[in-house]
């Protein structure tokens, strides 16, 4: 379930359509929750603050003080491509993140600034100051590797080291339950949360080897957390859209109601689905 990074596949596609994806900012859902694309749609983009303040806890889970380079308390983490993007993952957001993730596309015509909360690791991220309407909104975006995923198969958490802590899981289950309006059931959640903190406490850092200490749980139990997470949003996401295995493109053209273009990047070309 871990996130391609094998983006060699669209930079050629990308390249062949540089016109197309100067045009806009992007930004992208990193842990592939859509429940977070559908509140992005309904209300924009919002900061921390904002989402607070208005108890979208739907939305982002993660604690931006835990973050480097994300959503703050008062800005909007964005990236762009340019001419000078060598597609290098470590030093780029738009190959690391719209490449490999869902992303809307974001209107240019907005302000930004170079630094958010602290200072961006990736040379091409900007920051838009407190919120981002809908009517900036121009489009979805997703590689083709995740298009026909089902939702059990989505990487439905990222690897920061606090998103597995009993505090962001508790979150993250209180979360759901208040967008899909039903109990989720946390024993599973639980168990496999104690399997997996058993593992970490065999390592002196960590933070640093998240996705081998989720390896190990796989392998070890069969299951990792976020094998169970995705399980329960597959589940969720059936209920909610009475619908049997809904793939990840299923999802977003259901929350999207055919308001905005849909593209998919392939191998070869940029393909509108919608």
């Amino acid at each position: 379930m871990e996130k391609s990074r094998d983006i060699k596949n669209y930079i050629d596609t990308v390249k062949n359509n540089s016109d197309f994806f100067k045009q806009y900012y992007y930004h992208s859902i990193i842990d592939s929750n859509l429940t977070k694309l559908d509140q992005i749609l309904k209300r924009g983009l919002l900061c921390k603050s904002l989402i607070e303040r208005y108890n979208l806890i739907s939305l982002y889970t993660h604690q931006s003080d835990d973050f480097d380079s994300k959503n703050g308390k008062r800005y909007i983490s964005l990236t762009e491509y340019t001419d000078k993007c060598e597609f290098i993952t470590m030093f780029e957001a738009f190959p690391f993140h719209t490449l490999t993730s869902v992303s809307v596309l974001v209107n240019k015509d907005i302000p930004i600034e170079k630094q958010g909360e602290r200072e961006t690791y990736f040379d091409d991220e900007v920051f838009s100051p407190v919120s981002i309407p809908t009517s900036k909104l121009e489009g979805i975006i997703l590689p083709e590797h995740l298009s026909n995923l089902q939702i059990k198969e989505l990487c439905c958490l990222p690897t920061d080291l606090s998103c597995y802590t009993k505090r962001y899981i508790n979150h993250w289950i209180e979360s759901m339950e208040q967008y899909f309006q039903r109990r989720i059931k946390t024993d599973e959640i639980k168990k496999s949360l104690d399997e997996l903190w058993d593992i970490f406490d065999g390592y002196e850092s960590p933070e640093k080897w998240v996705n081998s200490a989720i390896a190990t749980q796989r392998k070890r139990y069969g299951k990792d957390i976020r094998d169970v997470l995705a399980e329960i949003l597959q589940e969720l996401w059936m209920q909610k859209m009475i619908k049997s295995n809904p793939t990840c493109l299923d999802v977003i053209k259901y929350i999207n109601k055919d308001e905005l273009p849909i593209y998919e990047i392939q191998g070869t070309c940029l393909k509108k689905k919608l």
